[in-house]
């Protein structure tokens, strides 16, 4: 019989689990909220630990519904009240609902697909997680097949990243927490070019050939490229600005490369 608990105080115990997955402190487990980051993971069929509802729930569209469903599919079932809830969550105005489900467990084998060339972003060193979350969200939509993060960089399965995917970390596959070492030995043995988007480089991004299997790399705010990176890449390229701009957001930077990219596969 699955657990179900009323809760009135935002310090009650069975609370504190969605304060430390929010926080990353619960080893595999991830904090989701609101109503329709919470919907996505349902529709990418994602277990779910843990659901705390508050009547703010169903006082939206599709409240009801959406809580029936994690009545059915939670683990354990938290009724709150608003400000219980209001008390554990991550954003200014909680909508009524939260959930704890497990992190995406991706190997590297995971992010190539039978049949067609690869297509990997790699972000190194992006430290804001709402960058890193709209990066996933591009890789998505321009239909890259996965995504690796490098370590020193923001975690795809915290809040504001996940908030600023729009769904696509549930989707996508991403494998956290690399060395750019790892990464290196992982494109050569699986034979795939590394393209670095930087600054410093010499010819345009229209220049690359991404019908081949391609590793896009992109460094973090400020710093660029780990210098490991840029001499591990087989080519280095920019993306022309008019002057005085002397930079783009990096998540605007992977969209431009990568729907290039979509254009040349199509």
């Amino acid at each position: 019989m699955k657990r179900r608990t009323e809760i009135n105080s935002g310090k009650n115990p069975a609370l504190r689990r969605y304060v430390e997955a929010g926080a990353g402190k619960q080893d595999g487990e991830m904090l989701v909220e609101g109503v329709k980051l919470v919907w996505d993971a349902l529709v990418a069929d994602l277990p779910v630990l843990s659901a705390a509802v508050s009547p703010k729930l169903t006082k939206q569209k599709s409240g009801w519904d959406l809580r029936r469903r994690l009545e059915q599919l939670a683990d354990e079932f938290l009724d709150c009240s608003d400000q219980a809830l209001q008390r554990v969550s991550d954003l200014t105005t909680q909508q009524g609902v939260a959930a704890i489900l497990p992190r995406p467990d991706r190997q590297l084998a995971d992010l190539t697909r039978a049949g067609e060339p690869a297509l990997i972003v790699a972000a190194a060193g992006v430290k804001d997680p709402g960058n890193l979350g709209a990066i996933m969200r591009a890789a998505e939509a321009a239909g890259a097949s996965g995504m690796l993060t490098l370590q020193g960089g923001a975690d795809p399965f915290r809040e504001k990243a996940l908030r600023g995917s729009a769904g696509s970390v549930f989707r996508l596959p991403i494998v956290a927490g690399l060395s750019a070492g790892e990464l290196s030995e992982y494109a050569a043995k699986e034979g795939l070019q590394l393209i670095a988007c930087d600054g410093t480089g010499e010819d345009e991004y229209l220049a690359a050939d991404f019908r081949r299997g391609s590793i896009l790399l992109l460094g973090g705010e400020g710093g660029g490229l780990p210098s490991e990176l840029l001499a591990a890449a087989d080519r280095v390229l920019r993306i022309p600005m008019q002057a005085p701009v002397e930079s783009l957001n990096v998540a605007v930077a992977a969209g431009v490369v990568l729907f290039e990219a979509r254009r040349q596969r199509q």
